[in-house]
């Protein structure tokens, strides 16, 4: 019969092998899961109307000391994973001394508070207040990391694959919702997208508060001090960190300027983008939820992860050749690879340090991925100026460089101590 570690029985307060334990930690998953929905559905809400608001160049919103409009959309969303790069360093690692439950209640509380200040910014069409309300929120949204690590720690009961396949399934429904429902909400004016986020978010925390279990506030006995950064003082760390940094930077600069790609070359409009994203969420989620389990029992972790990768970097670098409708097969096969790595490069991580605090090492992971969000917007935002094709084709080419490192990390180096179970037997 598995054993759940100490770590795990402290939160959980429960050993595996029976149905009420298995019971139990399905319920934490599913309220985990909920929650992800509706919070990234609110971070997603923006996305549809900020490429087209800055590319039109007419709303006060969008000028500021007579700077060109692509930088100020750089900097718009620039400034959000900036704040998200703050706030992860270090809320994946408060959880794991002052318990899972308690700061996630509050950071939801806190990224409602910001949602509702950018609001009101977004009425008053000030630039400047604007920027400081996304960086506020932002603080608040590195609670990625507290699902991923509550997911973490329900294994081995349930497969950590299967809850980070599932978690970030979670994460791509509010990918499709947010954007979704924001490209209609805009009709009733820009502060309306949001105080539905805001709403969502104040959502969120209630349920966190009332429907997660009071045993997730116990702190974890392998908790450090310090905030997920500390974790780069270790040399095999600081490899993944750049491994994840590349990857990453990718990703957000298909993700950044995908819409404003959609914009010169199409001539889209906030809801044709929202069903562009609705596809690409779409293909992802499907993903994560039928394809992920079968690649589980046929390839490792290792092999998995790299997969992805070059499927999302083949993609993205085919986007731009693509006219019309046919840059759909791109988004699908993209939403593909994404689904693919990002269900099994986080399990191999924390299989390979699966003895560390899975807060703080989650966190890294978000903490990570919003710094490539930070630098693929100032980067792209720059590259954009000349033709957002580039900025395109310079994502796959990060991603490929990803690839590489991964490569070289694991198979010929060996740098990374991955212990994880490898093939599940075909069934």
């Amino acid at each position: 019969m598995s054993q759940f570690t100490d770590k795990q029985t402290q939160h959980q307060g429960i050993n595996s092998g029976s149905n009420n334990e298995k019971a139990g930690a399905n319920r934490i998953l599913s309220v985990t899961l909920l929650v992800t929905l509706i919070s990234v559905a609110g971070i997603a809400l923006p996305y549809p109307i900020l490429a087209p608001l800055f590319a039109a160049g007419t709303s006060p919103l969008t000028q500021f000391l007579n700077l060109p409009s692509e930088l100020l959309l750089g900097i718009v969303l620039g400034i959000y994973p900036l704040g998200i790069i703050i706030g992860s360093s270090i809320i994946g690692a408060i959880s794991d001394n002052y318990g899972r439950k308690k700061i996630l209640s509050l950071t939801l509380l806190g990224s409602a508070f910001g949602y509702s200040l950018t609001a009101f910014s977004a009425a008053s069409e000030n630039f400047l207040l604007f920027c400081i309300s996304r960086l506020l929120t932002g603080l608040c949204e590195g609670n990625i990391s507290i699902a991923r690590a509550i997911a973490a720690d329900l294994h081995p009961i349930i497969d950590k694959t299967r809850s980070f396949s599932l978690i970030s399934s979670m994460g791509y429904g509010g990918y499709l919702l947010g954007p979704l429902a924001g490209g209609y909400l805009v009709m009733a004016g820009i502060d309306m997208v949001f105080w539905v986020a805001a709403l969502a978010c104040l959502t969120c925390a209630l349920m966190s508060h009332i429907l997660l279990p009071k045993s997730l506030n116990k702190p974890d006995k392998h908790a450090e001090t310090g905030s997920s950064l500390s974790l780069l003082a270790q040399p095999d760390l600081r490899r993944f960190f750049l491994l994840y940094l590349f990857l990453t930077m990718g990703v957000n600069l298909y993700y950044e300027y995908y819409p404003l790609h959609l914009v010169r070359e199409f001539g889209y409009q906030p809801i044709d983008i929202s069903w562009a994203t609705v596809f690409l969420t779409t293909c992802m989620i499907l993903t994560s939820v039928f394809i992920n389990p079968i690649i589980q029992r046929r390839l490792d972790h290792p092999h998995a992860s790299l997969l992805g990768i070059i499927l999302f970097g083949s993609a993205l670098g085919a986007l731009p050749f693509f006219i019309d409708q046919g840059y759909l097969i791109t988004f699908a096969l993209m939403g593909a690879g994404i689904a693919i790595y990002n269900g099994f490069l986080p399990s191999y991580l924390s299989h390979s340090y699966e003895n560390r605090a899975q807060g703080k090492l989650m966190g890294m992971l978000v903490t990570i991925f919003c710094l490539g969000n930070l630098l693929a917007a100032l980067i792209g935002g720059l590259v954009s100026m000349f033709d957002v094709r580039w900025a395109l084709f310079l994502g796959a080419s990060i991603s490929f460089t990803a690839a590489i490192i991964f490569y070289h990390g694991h198979f010929k180096a060996k740098i990374w101590p991955f212990a994880g179970k490898q093939v599940e037997p075909s069934r």
